[in-house]
């Protein structure tokens, strides 16, 4: 997919766990907190959330974008692709949740189980590059994705 003069690979479609019936699974890791010190939530920690992976085998840095249908969701860059994804977007940890956690990943991982409720195709695509931090700035200033916080 081009994009802004760049050329984006396909990774794959995030596919959220089911059940055997086919039903989309909801997970609310923020239960599992010994939450000791009685942080509050984080704006984005009440969940739902759900569970998917990428090919673990990417190990690139780049910018990578999230699409749902055929609209530009999400503009990011990052240092390990397959870390990004499978630890930290796809599998949301308890102390995530609170204040302190990392709420761009509650909010992503969110904004894809909505998607997957709807029925709605969350494609990844990935632009392996050294120089991400720039070329994400300017893709999000060019694009203004709505996923993405001003």
């Amino acid at each position: 997919m081009r994009v802004a003069g760049f050329d984006f690979e396909r990774i794959c479609d995030l596919e959220p766990l089911r059940d055997a019936n086919g039903f989309l699974r909801s997970f609310m890791p923020q239960d599992r907190y010994k939450n000791s010190r009685n942080l509050p939530l984080n704006k984005y920690g009440s969940g739902p959330f759900c569970k998917f992976q990428i090919p673990s085998s990417r190990r690139d840095s780049g910018v990578y974008l999230l699409t749902e249908g055929d609209e530009v969701r999400y503009v990011g860059e990052c240092k390990n692709l397959g870390s990004r994804f499978n630890m930290g977007y796809g599998n949301i940890s308890p102390k995530n949740c609170f204040r302190g956690g990392q709420e761009t990943n509650c909010r992503l991982n969110s904004l894809i189980y909505e998607a997957a409720r709807r029925a709605d195709r969350v494609t990844l695509w990935f632009l392996r590059n050294n120089d991400h931090k720039s070329i994400e700035k300017a893709l999000r200033r060019a694009l203004n994705p709505p996923w993405n916080r001003v």
